[in-house]
């Protein structure tokens, strides 16, 4: 993916080492440029994981993920944590290696109510490593349980050469990472019962209010006009009825949505402008400054510039 998203990992890295007592070495430690987020790359990232799991094994690469736990607010990481089930989950993950150009991909082999098979890819002749398997895989097990999926099971490898690698949501892993096979994953899960869904908004004074605030809630699903409709309790055939009374478009108040929401963003937080724009549901970062350019006037750089001074 792109720096910024190989920062933010690096980051996550960094405070799980931190929170399991295992120390950096100095030639390791990424340097702040005055002002900006740590700059971080591939390499040092599967430098940081090859360093982990010398001292503490591949059960902790495994485990790095789970620090997104504690981080409050991002973004990415909100857009993901929204998903509705695990499918969702994985079309917006899917949605976000395509965003960045991602060379390594997770396919989705078989999905079923309460198990997934999944496989790690490359794009190029070059597959993702062991310990990148390992940590994509973790990372994705720690967004599952944040969207409600409890007594999370997986295994590595395919039916013949399974290995467990975690039971009932706790890292069983223990083997030396040459024994394992890391780029083919079974995940399971015994339910799905997030209390804390959000729900779209139902009542609001007009009928474009109702739906700016539903996009504005989760901007990165992909809202065909059935499914909002039916969050709005009408059909799709009432709702392009009643928009084109009011003299709008149904395609016109999602882009619309999408390019508010960004400029929000913006304002509130110090996110980059790539994980902006696929936070707020753009499918590349030329759309987003297409749209954003043509609804605001200015590119998504240059609106951030003028309104901020940064």
């Amino acid at each position: 993916m792109s720096d910024y998203a190989s920062a933010a990992f690096v980051g996550l890295i960094l405070r799980q080492m931190a929170v399991a007592g295992i120390p950096v070495p100095q030639e390791l430690s990424p340097g702040p440029p005055p002002g900006g987020p740590p700059v971080a790359s591939l390499d040092l990232k599967r430098q940081l994981l090859a360093h982990a799991c010398t001292v503490a094994g591949p059960g902790f690469v495994l485990q790095v993920g789970q620090g997104i736990h504690a981080v409050p607010s991002d973004p990415t990481l909100d857009a993901l944590r929204r998903a509705v089930d695990a499918a969702d989950l994985l079309d917006r993950w899917r949605r976000l290696e395509k965003y960045h150009h991602s060379h390594h991909r997770v396919r989705v082999l078989r999905a079923g109510e309460r198990e997934i098979r999944l496989s790690h890819v490359s794009l190029r002749t070059t597959p993702p490593g062991a310990l990148e398997n390992l940590a994509v895989l973790g990372l994705l097990a720690a967004l599952l349980q944040a969207i409600g999926c409890s007594g999370l099971d997986i295994d590595l490898g395919h039916a013949s050469d399974c290995v467990p690698a975690m039971r009932d949501g706790r890292v069983v892993l223990a083997q030396g990472i040459d024994a394992l096979p890391t780029a083919d994953w079974c995940i399971s899960w015994r339910d799905l019962c997030r209390e804390d869904r959000i729900q779209p908004p139902q009542v609001q004074p007009s009928l474009l209010d109702r739906l700016y605030a539903l996009f504005d809630d989760d901007p990165m699903r992909p809202w065909p006009i059935a499914q909002a409709a039916a969050a709005l309790a009408m059909s799709s055939r009432q709702l392009q009825r009643q928009l084109r009374v009011a003299g709008a478009s149904y395609s016109g108040i999602l882009r619309d949505a999408r390019v508010r929401r960004s400029a929000r963003m913006m304002l509130e937080t110090p996110a980059s402008l790539a994980e902006i724009g696929y936070a707020a549901g753009f499918a590349d970062q030329a759309h987003f400054t297409r749209e954003f350019r043509r609804i605001l006037g200015a590119s998504p750089a240059e609106w951030r510039r003028l309104v901020t001074g940064a």
